[in-house]
């Protein structure tokens, strides 16, 4: 299969290239800087600003003919940088789709954000939850889910829209709670927890979601909008204990301040997309912090 991969420079876009290449499928790489992030993780790469119409040419400019996409790419800023997010993201999206349109492409697969619900009022939180998206961000991702069921419903394109949760890999933003804590707890260092570390939320192993991408881009059982979780519901001030018991660190848990956010239970259900794709997350708590900490060793960081 011949794929396109939006956004392949990122941290899962990095992922999801290595995991689909290694299965045999051509890739090919998309994004804004001139040349791929590493050019062992794609078969050839184009430069493209999706928020401008040579989106809308991609398909001419590659030496074979896509079968599929994964839509990837995104412009995660916050204020003052809405119209530019709006563009990238929305604009983006609805020119990818009329690329398909345009070019008999039939199946595009993209991420979205669970964090689109708003916070969870309802549990376990199911793709029919409310929706109440809090930052210009995650309105643009509930956009996105609404174009791809669109053409989906009009234009005969299979489309499927994943909310993902907390994913973790090597690569990942290094100022999110998972991999500050593993650094820390490598150095001995106190982690530090805002409140009392009662949130709740699935953390994503990056691997689950290639997996999940490829039984999405076979099975024709996929369309619409799924959570993409996983059975790992554990709470902030859990996560810090057991990476310390993990890495066998001296490290100490430190409460400080309110959060906002104490209590919050992030619990999605799988239920329609196991239904669906016959998808199992695979991801352990304990072999992602290792391979974790493994990797920020590898890099001396």
């Amino acid at each position: 299969m011949n794929i396109l991969v939006t956004g392949s420079n990122g941290f899962i876009g990095d992922h999801v290239c290595r995991y689909l290449k290694g299965k045999g499928h051509y890739i090919i790489g998309l994004g804004r800087k001139k040349t791929s992030f590493d050019s062992n993780h794609v078969n050839e790469y184009v430069q493209c600003d999706l928020s401008t119409e040579d989106a809308l040419k991609i398909a001419d400019k590659v030496s074979v003919k896509i079968d599929t996409v994964v839509h990837l790419a995104a412009d995660m800023r916050k204020e003052p940088h809405c119209v530019e997010v709006i563009a990238a993201n929305c604009c983006g999206t609805q020119r990818l789709l009329e690329m398909c349109e345009n070019k008999g492409i039939k199946v595009l697969v993209q991420l979205s954000s669970l964090p689109v619900i708003g916070h969870p009022v309802e549990h376990p939180i199911t793709e029919n939850h409310p929706l109440s998206p809090y930052t210009v961000y995650h309105i643009t991702k509930h956009t996105e889910e609404m174009l791809a069921n669109y053409a989906c419903a009009y234009h005969g394109i299979r489309t499927a829209s994943f909310r993902i949760s907390a994913p973790i890999g090597t690569r990942v933003n290094p100022n999110t709670i998972f991999p500050t804590f593993v650094r820390k707890a490598l150095k001995n260092e106190k982690l530090s927890l805002l409140g009392h570390g009662t949130r709740k939320q699935n953390y994503l192993y990056v691997d689950d979601i290639s997996r999940c991408i490829e039984l999405a881009l076979q099975k024709d059982t996929v369309h619409g909008v799924y959570n993409l979780t996983s059975d790992l519901l554990i709470s902030n001030i859990e996560l810090a204990q057991t990476i310390i018991k993990v890495l066998g660190s001296q490290s100490q848990i430190v409460l400080y301040g309110i959060d906002p956010a104490d209590g919050y239970v992030w619990d999605a259900s799988l239920d329609k997309l196991k239904r669906d794709s016959g998808y199992e997350p695979e991801g352990n708590i304990e072999n992602m912090i290792r391979e974790y900490a493994d990797w920020i060793i590898s890099q001396g960081k």
